[in-house]
């Protein structure tokens, strides 16, 4: 089977500056329940204040007054602050939480001009809420190496800093804004093998933990430092537990993992259905002692589509967790725009908030794109999985190449994806790789600028891979890369 969605570490290899994951206070707290809101109603009375003369009354009364007066003008502004925060906009758009996913979907229909977006001359200059982007060293020194700094140790990785902090991103900050999946490790449909790899092994692009190894390794030390796992494959866990304890880390990495669907994990276990919030953080608890870490960064709760227990049930999970100091951020997976609303409403009752939902998103599969919106609405970082679309938003596969310059299994063997398909993408992936080329050509100019031997060593060979997953970086989102090997 030919291997369509790997990628190796040099597709998303960056670095980063020092992450520190904050310290939480935990407290007692409420139950929830099905009738909390955030919003309390606005009493409007009458706050006329009728005053003599001021001359008439002595210094204390003077002074009572004003302090009243300064009282009521502060109570004013506040109900008129409350009272836009409430008002519709004049298209009479109902707030994003009382949207159907219908609705949301004809609202954000209209997706950008790709030939346009693709016309700029950088990636991160896409139009986005972003800081700009700064070179620097994995030391952490912000740089501008290519300008023409210098740095007396030229072996030292080079980096985009994504560090610093966005209009578009709440407390829960991922370095460099990527991050890479596990979703693969452990398995055998997708090319792992528990032993050692034969020279035929190699060229199928197979995998074992040796490389898995390595590839988290090189991540780490170049500041890809999130990863993302869950309770469905115990061998990642299992994995992590090891690369954790063993590898040399440019800086702890920053773990998510995730409460598998009640009913799949049900038939996969053979037993009774998970249920209630005790179940959220038995789950949590166990990810921790798989994977030998105190606690996570992010815990994942799967739309379940069903849950013993409603929403309600999930959500004091979840806020469990983060009291019970299991992970100090909660996020959803494939929630639909409702229950994400409902539940980020239930959570910020409580002071916590639902941080992230993750989702399917591409180049080529740009259906989640008003999911990306309604997640900047409510503040919750959008984590996008499958960015390649199984190798099709890669650029490898076009109409005049459907093999991807493979050498064909025998007559009709065609590649992976029929030439109609291709085909219909030629426009994109012509700009795609006039991109790639651009890109190139303008970091060969400024390399050129340097003297023999001076100029850093950087990646100079951008590949249109590498323009796919920035599409999805300029878009908002974070992608989730699967990497097995270097």
């Amino acid at each position: 089977m030919r291997p369509t969605s790997l990628i190796s570490c040099s597709a998303v290899v960056l670095s980063t500056s020092t992450v520190v994951v904050g310290l939480s206070l935990h407290r007692h707290r409420p139950s929830i329940s099905h009738t909390t809101s955030l919003t309390p109603p606005i009493l409007r009375s009458n706050t006329a204040l009728r005053l003599g003369d001021l001359d008439d009354l002595s210094d204390y009364g003077k002074n009572r007054v004003n302090s009243e007066l300064d009282s009521l003008i502060s109570k004013r502004d506040a109900i008129k602050k409350n009272i836009v925060a409430n008002t519709k906009p004049d298209d009479d758009t109902p707030p994003i939480d009382e949207m159907s996913d219908d609705d949301i979907a004809k609202m954000l229909s209209d997706e950008a001009d790709i030939d346009d977006m693709f016309s700029k001359d950088y990636v991160p200059t896409f139009n986005t809420k972003r800081g700009p982007s700064r070179t620097g060293l994995s030391s952490g020194d912000s740089g501008g190496v290519l300008d023409g700094e210098e740095e007396d140790d030229e072996d030292r990785a080079l980096f985009v800093d994504w560090t610093e902090d966005y209009d578009d991103e709440n407390e829960f900050h991922i370095p460099n804004r990527i991050g890479f999946t596990t979703a693969e490790w452990g398995d055998k449909k997708k090319g792992f093998v528990a032993g050692k790899l034969k020279k035929k092994d190699r060229k199928e692009g197979k995998f074992n933990k040796t490389d898995l190894k390595k590839a988290y390794e090189k991540l780490q030390q170049n500041g890809v430092s999130f990863v993302e796992t869950s309770e469905s494959s115990s061998f990642a866990e299992a994995f992590l537990n090891n690369f954790i304890s063993e590898c040399e880390h440019g800086d702890r990495p920053l773990v998510a993992s995730t409460f598998a669907n009640p009913w799949k994990h049900a038939i996969k276990t053979k037993s009774l259905p998970r249920r209630g919030s005790k179940a959220v953080v038995d789950a949590a608890e166990a990810s921790c002692e798989r994977m030998g870490v105190s606690s996570m960064s992010l815990y994942q709760v799967k739309n379940p589509y069903f849950y013993i227990g409603g929403t309600s049930a999930l959500a004091e999970g979840m806020l469990d967790v983060i009291s019970d100091d299991h992970s100090r951020y909660v996020g959803c997976i494939n929630m639909s725009t409702s229950k994400l609303a409902k539940l980020q409403r239930q959570l910020r009752a409580q002071g916590e908030f639902v941080a992230t939902n993750q989702f399917d998103f591409s180049l080529t599969n740009r259906k989640s794109l008003a999911m990306i919106e309604a997640c900047k609405k409510m503040n919750i970082t959008p984590l996008c999985t499958n960015v390649l679309d199984g190798g099709l938003a890669s650029g490898k596969y076009t109409s005049v190449n459907p093999t991807g310059g493979e050498v064909s299994k025998g007559e009709g063997d065609t590649g992976p994806y029929s030439v109609r398909t291709l085909e219909k993408l030629d426009t994109l992936f012509k700009v795609q790789d006039g991109l790639r080329e651009k890109v190139n050509s303008r970091i060969g100019d400024k390399l050129s600028k340097f003297d023999s031997g001076k100029a850093p060593k950087i990646n100079r060979e951008i590949t249109t891979t590498q323009i796919a997953i920035n599409y999805v970086k300029a878009k908002g989102a974070v992608p989730l890369i699967p990497v097995n090997n270097v």
